[in-house]
């Protein structure tokens, strides 16, 4: 463990957006006693939650983009040229969010994979496993993992058959003098959000437990010069089923730690935390999602013998904003940008009317309508559950191609029947709800619940992340927002039937394959079903992801026209339009 000078703790508040530093050589300082006293300088490029951001290119809306490998090519050739032996380090979600990872993991299964070649390029040296590359299964991870020049880690992803890791656990790499141990962990979540038939024939341990096996072992048998905890974990947990952002308790509650490099909750941090019972402090730092900002961490160590004198870490965060893609890392990967955007530019069918995802915060909507429609008719369902994955789609009347279905379904889900009770339902609604809508006593009130202190800039506004916003079709129901929390959903009838809705009867219900697993409680905590027994109401499964059927449907009618179906609606109005247009210049300000 080590102090940290003055000097770098005032850098790392600064989160510096420049290369600030050159590389030096290996310095040997004469010393009276105890041998030599030798100097290294180990410099360390951390990038997360990239989501297949690979080309300068936003697919969907067909125009320019920020962040992409392009940049980091960019940046890390200029790293290299001052610092040969600098480590590149990824901490994981890698094979889901962009149109080129969706491609080559499942329409091009034969080529080498986009994601596999980009960072074999960049010259990666480790990656620690997130839960969206678990998601797109075995055959895919496994195939990317083959692919891949460099390890990938996950020290608690166990193999069922053997109790050991199903990954390398760590990897030692010795540069600039050193021996540095990089230790890789995973959120512990993921059987939350992913269904089992995914990560079949593996467990996910908790990270603490882990750790506290591993780091001792690592120093007891390695004896690093550093330990660096690479983790798809993010900084403080709000799960109450699983410590999914485990970044905080594991710097606090563990010792020997030199360095902790975390992701997966998308947010820009940088802290020094003191475990407890030590004089010490922990490097924490996460440079966010969607590569327009990597973490730079030099590392400058003393030591005399075997004996570590002093650890100084100066963290800055590099901005890849107005940062030039590499020419050469464009040749390179033309070909697959080209197959990419061939494959987005097939049509599918036709839109009759605009739809903007934003307007699905705020009641019953066509955005959401097309999405309820092809879950109930891909999986024949009665009643359809989903929520708004893409706020910021805008569609407008016309031809729909394949790169606008990503602007309904982001996120490679798959679809589930589920036999639920008319009670079931009702408390599923209740739960989301809750979470999506505050009771409201006047006018001046919000409609939407808020982070508390949530502020206009804030990058997250939403006291529940709207995609567990999950409204219904198939049913009229309506919302009382002067009622409290669980109280609030009256559901009348089936949609088109005159005889009231059932409580006691069993239905069969639509849900994406996230939403099965138990993932934001509504099954869980409002519909009352034990994790262990959701996999007992699952009557029926579509064979591809919701992109695949939301194709089918448009190629199927040609021209879909979406309607807002207004089969729920906030009551009373007059609270529910007032509260509705203070949330809306809030979470969704007009720009000048």
């Amino acid at each position: 463990m080590q102090h940290h000078s003055l000097g770098s703790i005032l850098t790392s508040r600064l989160g510096v957006s420049v290369l600030l530093f050159f590389s030096l050589p290996l310095s040997l300082i004469a010393a009276p006693r105890g041998g030599r006293i030798t100097e290294h300088k180990l410099r360390i490029i951390h990038t997360t939650d990239i989501h297949g951001n690979i080309y300068p290119q936003d697919f969907l809306n067909n125009h320019a983009g920020t962040g992409s490998m392009s940049r980091l090519s960019t940046v890390m050739k200029q790293v290299r040229r001052q610092d040969p032996e600098a480590l590149l380090l990824d901490a994981g979600d890698l094979l889901q969010g962009e149109p080129p990872t969706y491609y080559y993991n499942y329409i091009d299964t034969v080529s080498p994979h986009i994601v596999a070649s980009a960072m074999n390029y960049l010259r990666y040296d480790a990656v620690a496993m997130g839960n969206h590359d678990i998601e797109p299964g075995h055959s895919v991870f496994s195939r990317w993992g083959r692919e891949c020049k460099f390890p990938l880690l996950g020290a608690n992803i166990l193999s069922e058959a053997t109790g050991k890791p199903y990954f390398k656990p760590y990897q030692i790499f010795r540069r600039s003098g050193l021996k540095v141990a990089v230790l890789g962990f995973t959120t512990p979540a993921i059987p939350q959000w992913v269904p089992a038939h995914l990560w079949k024939g593996l467990r996910f341990d908790d990270i603490i437990s882990s750790a506290r096996v591993w780091i001792p072992l690592i120093h007891r048998t390695e004896q690093p010069d550093l330990l660096i905890v690479l983790m798809h974990s993010g900084l403080e947990n709000d799960n109450p089923d699983y410590l999914e952002n485990a970044g905080r308790a594991l710097a606090q509650g563990v010792t020997g730690i030199d360095l902790l490099l975390i992701g997966h909750d998308h947010r820009k941090e940088l802290e020094w935390i003191r475990p407890h019972g030590t004089a010490d402090s922990v490097l924490l730092i996460n440079p966010a999602n969607h590569l327009d900002r990597v973490s730079d961490i030099q590392i400058t160590l003393r030591k005399q013998g075997r004996n570590i004198l002093s650890k100084e870490l100066r963290p800055s965060f590099i901005s890849l904003e107005g940062v030039e893609p590499d020419p050469a890392f464009l040749r390179q990967f033309a070909p697959e940008r080209e197959a990419v955007e061939r494959y987005l530019g097939s049509e599918v069918g036709t839109l009759e009317a605009e739809v903007r995802g934003e307007d699905a915060v705020f009641g019953s909507t066509p955005y959401m309508d097309v999405i309820h429609r092809m879950q109930m008719e891909s999986i024949d369902a009665e009643i359809s559950f989903a929520a708004p994955l893409k706020l910021s789609a805008v569609l407008p009347a016309g031809k729909v191609y394949v790169r606008d279905l990503f602007k309904f379904c982001p996120f490679s889900n798959f679809l589930y029947a589920m036999s639920l009770t008319g009670h079931e339902i009702r408390g599923y609604l209740e739960h989301s709800y809750a979470g999506w809508v505050n009771t409201m006593a006047s006018p001046e009130d919000y409609l939407i619940r808020l982070k508390p202190g949530a502020k206009e800039g804030d990058k997250y506004k939403t006291a529940v992340p709207p995609y567990n916003y999950s409204s219904a079709q198939g049913i009229d129901y309506v919302v009382d927002l002067t009622k409290p929390e669980g109280e609030r959903v009256t559901i009348l009838r089936l949609t088109g039937h005159t005889e009231p809705f059932d409580l006691e009867r069993t239905y069969r219900v639509a849900v994406n394959s996230y939403r099965a697993g138990g993932a934001g409680g509504m099954l869980t905590k409002g519909a009352g079903i034990a994790k262990e027994d959701l996999p007992k109401r699952i009557v029926g499964a579509t064979s591809h992801d919701q992109a695949y059927y939301l194709a089918d449907f448009f190629r199927r009618h040609g021209s879909v026209r979406p309607v807002d179906p207004k089969n729920w609606q906030f009551i009373p109005d007059s609270l529910s339009r007032a509260g509705a247009e203070r949330s809306r210049s809030f979470l969704f300000p007009k720009k000048p």
